[in-house]
This record gives C-alpha cells, structure tokens and sequence, in this order.
C-alpha cells in the first residue's frame, strides 16, 4: 500500500495517448474533493502541452488547450476510463460502445451505476480550476434550500458578493426570481436557469420577503468573485472554558492562507475546545482535509488520516493519508462538528478520520452518506470526476451510504447568523460543553427537501444550489 505525498502538483491540459491506451493509465496525483477527487495521468509526448501548473498552497491557476478531440474520441476516453477505473465497473452494460451517444455526458450517464452513483460527473477544466485553486464563482453570492412546502430560503450570504453589497441576509425568504416564483421554477424544472446565464453581469431581480412581514425588491448583478471558505472565525468564552468557532465551506487550495490564520488565531487564544461548522460544506481536496484535523489533534506523521482502496483491477493503487505533525495544532482530545444533510464527501471524511484518535460530537442533523471518492482526468478541455475507491478510516470503518448520525440533533437556525451563541446548532454545541449532555431537542425550523433548488454544473454541491 503506498502513502499519499502531502505536497501534491496538479498538471493538465496534456496531449494525451490514443484513447484505447489512455484508459489504463496510472493515476499518479490524488484530490478529493465534495464533488470528486482531482487527480491527473501521466501524459504521453508528442502535440502542443501547457506547462500550466499549481501546488496544493497556491493559487496559481491550471490552463489548457483549445479543445481539438472529436466527439468520438471523447466518448470512447469516457467508457474505456469507466470499464478500467469505475468502482463499480462490472455494473456498466458490455453493450455500449462509445460512436452511440452524442457527448461524453451521455456515456457517462448510461455507465453510471444509477442505484450507487448520484455522484460522478464530467465539467470543464476551467471550472473545476476556479472552484480548487482560485476560489473564483460567478453569481450574486448566495446559497438557497427549499422547504418542504416548496418555500425558498437563503441560508447563506457569502461576503464580497454582490448579494452581500446589496444587503440581502441568511433566513430571506425568496418569493420571486425575475418574477417566477419557486412554485412556477419548480413545476417547470428550470433550476438550472432560474438566475439567468452564469456570466458577470447578468441582472437577477429577487422579491424577498423578510421577517415577520417586510416586502423587499433587489436587483443584484451577478460578478467573478473569490469565495472564502473560512465563512466566519471567533472565540467564545463560556465561564472559564475558551471556545473556538470555524464555520469552513469547502477543503480548497483558496483557502490555505485564511485556514493557516485561523487555527494560528486559535492557538494564540489558548483554547480548550473546537465547534467546526461544516453544515454546508460538501467536500474538498482530500490533503486539505488531513490538514485540518491534523490542526485539531496532537497527531503523529504516521497517524493514518484515510485509506483509499480501488477496486479489485487497481488494488496495487490502494493508498493511506497520514496526519501531518504540526507545532501549531490545538491539542484538542475532542472537537464539535456542526452537520446537515449538505455535510458531504471530505467533511465526512474528517469526521471518520478523526475517530479513531478524539471524540468526535456531531451535532446537526444527518450528513450526506458519501463513503467513496473519485480520480479526475483531464480530456481535452474537459474532465471526467468517477466514483473510484472507497474511503476508510483507521479503524476500518466505511460505507456510511445513509450519513453520520448526529450526537445531538439540532436546527439549522435561520433566524440567527454564523456565530451566534443562540443559533440552535451552535447552542446545542456550547451547551453540551457546559453540561455534558445533548440539550433538549427543538422542532425544525426548517424542514428539508432533497435535491431541490439544484443548480446546474455543480456535481455533488449537496442539497442545496449555490447562486
């Protein structure tokens, strides 16, 4: 079994090998993200390459090529790839043959194991470069869910976003969407392109009721902006116990700087306790992830964070990721970790990997149930993100398809902000660390609809749509 390197490169844009050859090619750099892993092949010579490239600290972006692969050749990569690395390959009709579909995304949907795999996906790689090594998102800036009696809710606001310049809040209740209302969207399936083109300037006019009874018009324009994953930091005095608060929105190389500050703030603060906001976090690279819960523990340099296993073809490939020995780590011997069904894939991940060395005292409401992982490869100026291994903790514990259950259950609290020490979620975490139990549990708030206000080209967002 080998062991994952820390310091991990990101190529891509290669010219690649015929196809029938590239299929079986090693993959020899591992991410994981919510919504995939990001890894790359080994290139073969021959045709104009971009030297293009990041590590996992910075920023710098990933170019590529013009696309030059006929629709063919993208759909015989896209099966050949599914039939050698798919996890669950031996579910993929022998009948399709890649000259019958007319894109990459229809082969992709026809091998897709439909029971297993709600999440393998195939996107452009400049999309997948914004959202890992950036940080950039086109949009207003806000996150929605609708409720069980179709109501759409904004619960989050991201800040240097245009929806946050405009004054539009976490617990809005959005009544229109450039006059159609949820109702209108939803009996029509337009989701997709309920907020208009995803292009900076585009105007979006929302109706906005806001409670208890003001009627709200905004016209917000839709920027290129950088989304900070560290959502909100703080610590909490609660008596004499002093009390970290990280809401994280996704394991990202754009969010290396503000995590570093964070848990140096953390540190510098002297805290004894840790409440991880993870409820709308879906995923991120897996090294980030260790990162993480490499700050939160005494760890070892051969503590395993995760082990990742292939299936039977590729079972030389399993690998482990270690913890990283940090001076700066808190020293934590437990940690709380607000959750919600939109906790997803390398949040769960940290969850798992965190067990078998700390107490671990979930608090929210169920997580997604994503026990597995994907290799990305690059094609063309695409990329393939498949289910490919399973993730396991150190204690050999996986396939946790229905989610993490909560220690406590508690609301995601609308009507208070990240932060808050009376927002339920949080509430329940502080008291829990002042009385040692689950407090009493309330109603929901706000129920949960699945897979609803889903936008598009977002692969394994969670619940929710990102706008």
């Amino acid at each position: 079994m080998k062991t994952i390197e820390k310091k991990i490169v990101i190529r891509a844009g290669e010219r690649h090998c015929p196809w029938s050859y590239r299929a079986v090619i090693k993959p020899i750099l591992i991410f994981f993200l919510g919504f995939g892993l990001f890894a790359t092949t080994a290139g073969c010579g021959g045709g104009g390459t971009t030297t293009g490239e990041t590590e996992q600290s910075t920023g710098d972006t990933i170019t590529s090529e013009d696309s030059s692969w006929t629709t063919v050749e993208k759909n015989e990569f896209v099966l050949a790839r599914m039939r050698e690395w798919y996890l669950w390959y031996e579910s993929i009709p022998s009948h399709l043959k890649g000259s019958d579909f007319d894109s990459p995304e229809a082969v992709l949907e026809a091998a897709r194991d439909q029971d297993r795999d709600p999440w393998s996906y195939i996107t452009s790689l400049a999309d997948m470069t914004a959202r890992l090594s950036t940080g950039e998102f086109t949009g207003i800036g806000i996150r929605t869910r609708q409720d069980e009696a179709g109501q759409l809710w904004i619960t989050q606001v991201f800040s240097d976003s245009p929806a946050a310049t405009a004054g539009l809040k976490r617990g809005d209740q959005i009544q229109s969407i450039n006059g159609r209302t949820p109702a209108q969207i939803t009996a029509d399936d337009g989701w997709d392109t309920a907020f208009g083109a995803d292009a900076a300037g585009v105007v979006v006019a929302l109706a906005i009721l806001r409670q208890p009874s003001a009627n709200l018009s905004f016209s917000v324009t839709k920027t290129t902006f950088i989304v900070d994953s560290v959502h909100d930091r703080k610590v909490i005095d609660q008596g004499s116990t002093r009390i970290a608060y990280l809401a994280y929105d996704s394991f990202t190389n754009a969010s290396y700087s503000s995590l570093l500050n964070a848990f140096s703030y953390f540190k510098a603060m002297s805290v004894s306790e840790m409440v991880l906001d993870l409820r709308y976090n879906s995923g991120g690279l897996v090294n980030m992830a260790a990162l993480v819960a490499s700050f939160l523990r005494d760890a070892s340099n051969e503590d395993v964070f995760a082990i990742l296993q292939y299936n039977n073809r590729h079972s030389d490939d399993n690998g482990t990721l270690n913890y990283t020995r940090l001076s700066t780590d808190l020293n934590l011997s437990r940690v709380f970790v607000i959750s919600s069904s939109t906790t997803c894939s390398a949040s769960e991940m940290l969850i798992q990997g965190l067990k078998p060395f700390l107490t671990v005292v979930q608090v929210g409401t169920t997580t997604c149930g994503k026990p597995v992982g994907m290799d990305v490869v690059s094609f063309d100026d695409q990329v393939l993100a498949a289910v490919t291994f399973r993730i396991v903790n150190a204690n050999g514990e996986s396939d946790y398809f229905d989610g993490l259950t909560p220690t406590c259950i508690a609301d995601d609290d609308l009507s208070r902000d990240f932060g808050d020490t009376a927002e339920s979620s949080l509430a329940s975490a502080l008291s829990f660390i002042k009385n040692g139990a689950c407090p009493v549990s309330s109603k929901r708030r706000l129920p949960m609809r699945r897979f609803v206000a889903r936008p598009a080209n977002l692969p394994d967002s969670g619940r929710e749509g990102m706008w």
